[in-house]
């Protein structure tokens, strides 16, 4: 398609119409406008905010140790939408990754049973 379409742009440039344009790549003059206007896809956004599932999946946790957590403070999150789903800003979970994956201290281990 992009081969087409540098061709029919090149055809346009040596002034033929849309119609004849059209006519020789069996389209309709429209289609043939709306190829050569045609405004290159914009790159997604991205994204901000996080569902339960997705920082679950980052934090390797339950979806319900996310909600505990961020019911007693752990975590931060928003509520959004009449349902009161919480998202989580990406910087924060990034933060608390940052904060809570340090190498653990000698005396922290815990004895094999």
């Amino acid at each position: 398609m992009n081969s087409r379409l540098q061709e029919i742009k090149k055809l346009r440039k040596e002034g033929l119409t849309y119609s004849e344009i059209g006519q020789r790549f069996g389209i309709t003059k429209e289609r043939v406008r709306q190829l050569i206007n045609r405004k290159p896809p914009e790159p997604p956004a991205p994204k901000l905010m996080l569902t339960t599932s997705e920082v679950s999946s980052i934090l390797g946790l339950h979806p319900n140790t996310v909600r505990r957590w961020t019911q007693n403070g752990t975590l931060q999150a928003c509520r959004v939408s009449p349902r009161g789903d919480r998202r989580y800003r990406k910087e924060d979970i990034d933060t608390f990754l940052k904060i809570n994956t340090s190498k653990p201290a000698e005396n922290d281990v815990t004895p094999k049973r």
